[in-house]
């Protein structure tokens, strides 16, 4: 209520901005408890002890008429009676129910392999303290043991985004109101959550949405600097470091978790992907400058060998893209095209006529200069088939 943006009568109903087929919407909040150390410093006893702490509130979730579900763990047996005395994890789960569970992203999958969380301790002990609870409508599940001690989330398919905010906000009081349970909080951070991008809410609000125009060769380069300025990160189908899907399909949500209201997120959510589907609906054709200059940035960052949007990037940086008419702009876009779609490409530019080579000699003696090995560029080709008098000949 009263947030800037927000339709009239209050409803984040996606059918209105022209979307036909149901999304995949997900919310999820990171928790962790006042009563253990944040998951990099938690040592294996405090991991199982906090997983047996929160079995009271699992059990509530469970005889309640509106979760129901079960409790997925696993910690193996022998840690937990190494723990709690009991011989027996009562909820432990084998191998391939665990992958099963990873595969309907269901479960988070295996932490250990993540040199980050590694690094900061947060996946020592692995397995031990780590699982899910699922409710029996599957819409609403908690992950223990991985990044912070709690990932809180509510899914669903379908159109209205308050139908999943509203029932997080509502699971997440029915859970701090269960005795021994205190989530961390800051004064002046709000919520406290092992990575300080999430601090503040906790929060991340996205959707699934199929963009094949911002997405076309299989690179998210032109999604992403579509969705950047929206105050929106893009990922893969199965979050972050995932490919984007075969069809388009990736994952929308707004970046920013701090110094704003969660009401707030979820409404820039919908505001954001009103706009990037406009910008999808244009992106069929040629991409503006500053559009290719801000895909190549990102392109850059992570594959430099790329020289196509190297010398983009030079041509921005002297300016001679601000002095070049929207028509050679278009032009000089079908040239670098590749390049942009194909960020691993080590040259990623073709001419498309043979005046190319002379129109935008700017930009190809850059990228020919580089890749043939001729810094100064002070060298011409010269054509002649006569072998007499060639360096090195018997």
């Amino acid at each position: 209520e009263g947030v800037d943006g927000l339709p009239d009568d209050g409803v984040l109903d996606m059918r209105k901005l022209g979307l036909e087929k149901p999304l995949s919407m997900r919310v999820r909040v990171g928790r962790n408890l006042t009563s253990f150390p944040l998951p990099g410093a938690m040592t294996k006893t405090d991991r199982v002890n906090f997983e047996k702490t929160m079995l009271g509130a699992f059990d509530k979730l469970v005889k309640n008429k509106d979760y129901g579900g079960q409790v997925y763990s696993m910690t193996p047996n022998a840690a937990w009676k190494e723990v709690t005395g009991d011989a027996k994890n009562p909820n432990l789960i084998d191998e391939k129910k665990y992958q099963e569970l990873v595969k309907a992203h269901v479960m988070f999958k295996d932490m250990d392999a993540d040199p980050f969380l590694k690094s900061a301790g947060i996946s020592s002990d692995w397995p031990c303290g780590r699982g899910c609870y699922q409710s029996k409508d599957g819409g609403f599940i908690i992950w223990f043991g991985e990044e912070d001690q709690l990932r809180i989330m509510c899914m669903a398919k379908g159109f209205i985004l308050n139908e999943v905010f509203d029932r997080l906000n509502t699971a997440l009081q029915m859970v701090e109101s269960i005795d021994g349970i205190e989530f961390a909080t800051s004064s002046k951070y709000g919520y406290v959550t092992s990575c300080p991008s999430n601090l503040g809410t906790g929060m991340r609000a996205s959707v699934h949405l199929q963009i094949p125009n911002l997405t076309a060769g299989g690179s998210d380069a032109k999604a992403v600097a579509a969705a950047k300025p929206l105050g929106l990160s893009v990922r893969g189908m199965g979050g972050e470091h995932t490919p984007i899907g075969a069809d388009g399909t990736v994952d929308i949500s707004p970046s920013n978790r701090l110094f704003i209201t969660e009401a707030e997120i979820v409404t820039k959510l919908y505001n954001g992907l009103k706009l990037l589907m406009e910008k999808e609906a244009s992106a069929g054709g040629p991409m503006s400058a500053d559009d290719m200059v801000a895909a190549g940035r990102e392109i850059l960052a992570k594959y430099p060998e790329n020289r196509c949007v190297k010398h983009l990037i030079s041509l921005k940086d002297d300016g001679t893209l601000d002095k070049m008419s929207e028509e050679d702009v278009a032009k000089l876009y079908l040239c670098a095209k590749t390049g942009l779609e194909n960020p691993d490409s080590g040259l990623g530019c073709y001419a498309m006529e043979p005046s190319d080579y002379d129109k935008f000699s700017f930009f190809f003696d850059r990228v020919c200069n580089d890749y043939h090995n001729n810094p100064a560029g002070d060298k011409v080709h010269t054509t002649n088939w006569s072998l007499e008098g060639v360096d090195g000949l018997p």
